[in-house]
């Protein structure tokens, strides 16, 4: 009897723990390689990396200005919003004024992280937006990107 009753525990045990590693293995989409993106329009290229990490995948954004005068932009936070599946903008944040010199790179906000679980596995649409303003002229630079998940 005992010995029925633990062959019974080991069973549902092994049984639960390849599970939990199946459902684990299952649900945690990985990037198929880094991708990148550049979007020029006039005189600024904006650039988006998109990588795996620990924590599931990032995505970093900059904004490059190649003109040849100094140049004073205006933007909402964030610069560039970058929504995967989805093309809602979500500029909300505080407004900021930058000075660029000719050559310079700003990243003025952090990775997006996209924690693992997040994201299915397959092919998924990624729409990058940024905007600023110059003189009050805005500025808006789009570009989408296919994104695949294994």
């Amino acid at each position: 009897m005992i010995k029925r009753l633990l062959i019974m525990v080991i069973v549902v045990t092994v049984l639960s723990i390849v599970g939990v590693y199946w459902m684990k293995g299952s649900t945690n989409a990985e990037l198929v390689g880094t991708v990148k993106v550049s979007e020029q329009q006039d005189n600024f290229i904006v650039h988006i990396r998109v990588e795996n990490s620990d924590e599931g995948i990032k995505i970093f954004r900059s904004l490059e200005y190649i003109g040849q005068e100094i140049v004073v932009i205006d933007h909402r936070t964030p610069l560039t919003s970058v929504n995967i599946n989805k093309q809602n903008n979500d500029f909300t944040g505080s407004p900021v004024t930058k000075t660029l010199d000719p050559g310079d790179i700003y990243r003025p906000q952090e990775a997006i992280a996209i924690p693992d679980g997040t994201l299915d596995k397959g092919k998924s649409t990624m729409y990058v937006h940024t905007q600023f303003f110059i003189d009050g002229e805005a500025i808006n630079i789009k570009s989408e990107k296919e994104l695949t998940f294994e």
